[in-house]
């Protein structure tokens, strides 16, 4: 990944810098996974405090019960939001639109049973296998951090409303993504961070995908537990189970930061979470994890490390 925040679309004589925007480049290759994105944000469009976000991706994964990929982009519009008398920046409000162009291939034969109903890749694939979604994305944002790459202090939440009514699959989700920064030994710079992330999901008739279902586990929840092994399961032969996913999730992480030195900080941390089976569903108790590890932050300029 590359970051740049002073970034200029328009300024290839000047390496791309120059402009004030913010510009990001990511590329990911595994045998598991692969990603290439691209994003570009206009903090003051037209000379106004209006945020303009581009993006565009292509997201390739392949599970051992199927292959997915993901190709689509994202435009949105953000305003400061401001509150009388003192006509503060509350945060920004923000309006997007987004579209995405869904491969659901290679999938695995054979029938499990989930919440008392015979269920099977072969039967996902042909009632939303290659899908197209174009979505409206509504959303409350505000982030005080004093670094994007290695906080210290601040917070960043997002409160998000997504409507698809339209396109092959018709759904709505809404969810909350929170993390707050506290410097808590000013002296010797130790760092807290405390964040919280629900979700849930529906659809507006037919059931929800599989792809589009909830899962947690892997390094951006529930770390040390397998990508996607936190969420209810389908049951079949003996002791055959497939994670089948569910409509709630809900997911807390506590880490603490010491440095080492400038650019190398080591962390302590745990992480907590489960996914319910139905919308709104807060019944954590049947898949439930807790984990805790340590890691390593190295803040290399521009290439910002992370080794849990």
């Amino acid at each position: 990944e590359v970051s740049q925040n002073n970034f200029d679309l328009f300024a290839p004589g000047k390496l791309f810098r120059g402009g004030g925007q913010k510009g990001r480049a990511y590329v990911a290759a595994g045998p598991r996974y692969q990603s290439a994105e691209l994003g570009v944000v206009e903090p003051h469009l037209f000379n106004r405090h209006l945020e303009l976000s581009v993006d565009g991706y292509r997201r390739m994964r392949w599970y051992d019960q199927y292959d997915l990929i993901r190709s689509g982009g994202q435009a949105s519009l953000a305003y400061p939001v401001k509150f009388w008398p003192t006509w503060d920046p509350f945060g920004r409000l923000g309006i997007g639109i987004s579209g995405e162009f869904i491969e659901f291939d290679d999938v695995d034969r054979g029938t499990w049973i989930f919440e008392n109903k015979t269920v099977s890749y072969e039967m996902e694939d042909r009632l939303y296998g290659d899908a197209f979604e174009p979505v409206l994305h509504l959303f409350w944002a505000k982030d005080s951090r004093d670094s994007f790459r290695m906080p210290t202090k601040g917070h960043r939440t997002k409160l998000f409303v997504d409507l698809a009514p339209g396109g092959d699959n018709e759904y709505w989700r809404i969810g909350v993504n929170h993390r707050s920064y506290f410097n808590v030994w000013k002296r010797y710079n130790h760092v807290l961070m405390v964040g919280a992330r629900a979700e849930t999901i529906d659809g507006f008739s037919d059931e929800v995908p599989i792809y589009n279902r909830m899962f947690l586990g892997g390094p951006k929840s529930i770390r040390g537990i397998e990508y996607r092994n936190v969420a209810p399961f389908a049951k079949g032969n003996g002791n055959d189970s497939m994670p089948w996913g569910g409509q709630t999730l809900f997911c807390a992480n506590f880490e603490y930061t010491i440095p080492v030195f400038k650019m190398l900080r080591i962390a302590a941390f745990t992480d907590v979470g489960s996914v319910g089976v139905d919308d709104f569903d807060f019944d954590f108790s049947d898949n439930f994890a807790w984990t805790a590890g340590i890691g390593f932050r190295l803040d290399i300029p521009m290439f910002p490390i992370r080794l849990d």
